[in-house]
């Protein structure tokens, strides 16, 4: 595994994968586990679907769980060390503390965050892979 998906990346690939540059894409149908936490579930798509900013065709547990292939993404445990490695970074990293345990998952485990988000991806203390 060399992949952690950010939660756009986790969204787009499988609801809406034509969002995703074709390089990029290419990249993740050639690796054969993909990474995600599960703060992009907890808190970027449980608590916006729940507020009404977040919108999918299917009701959001079955979009989870079609979003989840066993074969395709393993779910990252949340450890100390991410924990705390979140807030290592300077206060100017990320405002979003998702984000910040996203990124913390991404670099405790040496995989590369693939993103849109253009406060992660001109990080040089992290390896980012754009989607656009």
């Amino acid at each position: 595994m060399r992949y952690l998906l950010d939660t756009n990346a986790w969204i787009w690939l499988f609801s809406e994968p034509q969002k995703i540059r074709t390089e990029v894409r290419r990249l993740l149908n050639q690796e054969g586990i993909l990474g995600l936490s599960p703060m992009s579930i907890i808190i970027e798509v449980a608590q916006k679907a729940s507020k009404g900013k977040l919108i999918f065709r299917l009701p959001l547990e079955q979009w989870v769980n079609n979003a989840l292939p066993p074969e395709r993404l393993r779910l990252m445990p949340l450890t100390t060390a991410i924990a705390l490695g979140a807030y290592q970074w300077a206060e100017d990293f990320h405002g979003d503390p998702g984000d910040r345990i996203i990124a913390a998952t991404a670099k405790a485990n040496g995989l590369t965050l693939v993103t849109s988000d253009e406060k992660l991806l001109v990080r040089t203390d992290l390896q980012t892979l754009s989607t656009r």
